[in-house]
């Protein structure tokens, strides 16, 4: 190919110099003129199909420069949004549905008798829970979601109708695990379950009949309603996020490196944010630094951080921080003390006899105690210390102090949860105790192993009689 190229240029060569000798003798003084007008032609038309290839090539550059990048940051903001926003709305989906999953297991577990089936149809004692359906439809009115009630695991009573307009009876709850673990008196929640052909999400609450779990009551948004509830808040996002990303491209053509490292801060902190699915990152100075929409989109995204902090860190009813976030500060409470040489001691609470307030004066007065007792909790945390609720009645304290000044805090505790009076129906007063195990950090063990010899002290506690601290 080589040889061939240089044959043919000095082939081109020659030629071109036979061309300009004989032009040049044939050529008057007309068209020495003709030609001088030609070549400044020739040489205008060349420059006007340059003109636009340097056009392109900048309009390339500022793409490569600006367009890309915030078009992709746009996306991806929007998909952050959107993803933030839907586990968001899940939970709180989730959260309405237990409530009143909750509230209708209630009502049919209040009922008294035995549970039993007759003829097909559900009965506790003489009374035909199917004279319960306008309850149940009522509910379904109020809350907008569907209710079925389930005797075992087989949909006796339901309010969702299928594709040919009949009650959805006779059929069952597959799931295995959801049915063990409703059985066993916990409520589930899950956004897997098919009913028909479609996708619900669903919390599944048991029903007690003399202290026994005979069933459940399930409550159920189809998926296709969950979005179509939610779309105008899906285009919000996106729309919001894709202004952000045309008004920040016209500051970055003179701003682009401020503008560019403000926006990584940003998405950073969402990345982050969404990874983790708590708040504790800080969003870094630099994106505040500009009174702009940045700085609002950022201020935006720390009410998001703060929000989730809120929904996922801390507990609704007392305010405690819930077991997730509580591990995490048991987690940097172990760190700071084995970096610095520290010592902490951990204390695992537990309500004497809790479920007799329950049975007694309703979970209405139980919460009360709760509260009351968080309360308590609250005022003798100081400085560093922090109460999480652990679980229903059990609470976890962690303490920046050594064993015996722990024990001295706790033993305070415990005189004020004894010393506090409530009040329920009929003028009738009760006290509370709680039981403790204390388990201190002596330089090499693990959270896990503090939590069980915590717990190991507590449940020792139990079986002494109560109301005692065992350390």
């Amino acid at each position: 190919m080589n040889s061939e190229n240089i044959e043919k240029t000095e082939s081109e060569k020659k030629a071109a110099v036979e061309v300009a000798t004989s032009e040049e003798n044939a050529l008057n003084a007309n068209d020495v003129t003709s030609a001088k007008e030609t070549e400044p032609g020739k040489k205008e038309v060349s420059e006007k199909r340059k003109k636009p290839k340097r056009k392109k090539k900048l309009w390339l550059q500022m793409c490569n420069i600006t367009l890309v990048p915030i078009f992709l940051m746009g996306i991806l903001f929007v998909c952050i949004g959107l993803y933030a926003l839907r586990l968001s709305s899940v939970e709180e989906t989730l959260s309405s549905l237990r409530g009143v999953a909750v509230l209708t297991a209630e009502h049919f577990s209040s009922f008294n008798g035995i549970y039993h089936m007759n003829s097909g149809e559900l009965y506790c004692g003489d009374i035909k829970m199917q004279d319960e359906m306008p309850f149940m439809e009522n509910e379904k009115r109020a809350f907008g979601v569907e209710l079925s009630l389930f005797y075992g695991n087989n949909r006796v009573m339901t309010t969702m109708i299928d594709e040919n307009g009949k009650r959805r009876l006779g059929t069952v709850l597959a799931d295995n695990r959801i049915v063990t673990e409703v059985f066993r008196g916990n409520i589930v929640s899950t956004e897997k379950n098919i009913i028909g052909n479609e996708r619900y999400l669903c919390v599944y609450v048991p029903i007690y009949n003399k202290e026994q779990v005979v069933g459940m009551v399930g409550s159920a948004i189809s998926l296709k309603n969950f979005y179509r509830m939610n779309r105008i808040f899906y285009i919000e996002i996106a729309l919001l996020t894709l202004i952000t990303a045309l008004i920040t491209f016209l500051l970055i053509t003179v701003f682009s490196k401020k503008i560019v490292k403000r926006l990584i801060v940003i998405r950073e902190y969402m990345e982050e944010l969404v990874k983790k699915q708590t708040a504790d990152q800080e969003m870094n100075p630099l994106a505040f630094s500009g009174n702009d929409e940045i700085a609002d989109l950022a201020t935006h995204a720390v009410s998001a951080g703060n929000s989730i902090k809120n929904l996922m860190g801390t507990d609704p009813l007392t305010g405690l921080y819930n077991r997730r976030a509580g591990r995490q500060r048991l987690i940097k409470l172990w760190e700071d003390a084995h970096d610095n040489y520290g010592v902490f001691t951990i204390v695992i609470g537990d309500l004497d006899l809790f479920k007799n307030v329950n049975d007694k004066y309703g979970h209405d007065m139980g919460d009360t105690v709760l509260i009351k007792i968080s309360e308590i909790l609250k005022r003798n945390c100081k400085g560093e210390d922090f109460a999480v609720r652990w679980g229903g009645e059990e609470f976890l304290m962690g303490f920046c102090m050594a064993r015996e000044d722990t024990y001295e805090v706790v033993k305070n505790i415990s005189k004020e949860i004894k010393r506090e009076a409530f009040f329920a129906d009929k003028g009738v007063i009760f006290h509370m105790s709680m039981t403790f195990g204390m388990a201190t950090f002596a330089g090499q063990e693990k959270i896990d192993d503090l939590i069980t010899i915590a717990d190991r002290n507590l449940y020792k506690g139990k079986n002494q009689g109560r109301d005692c601290i065992i350390s």
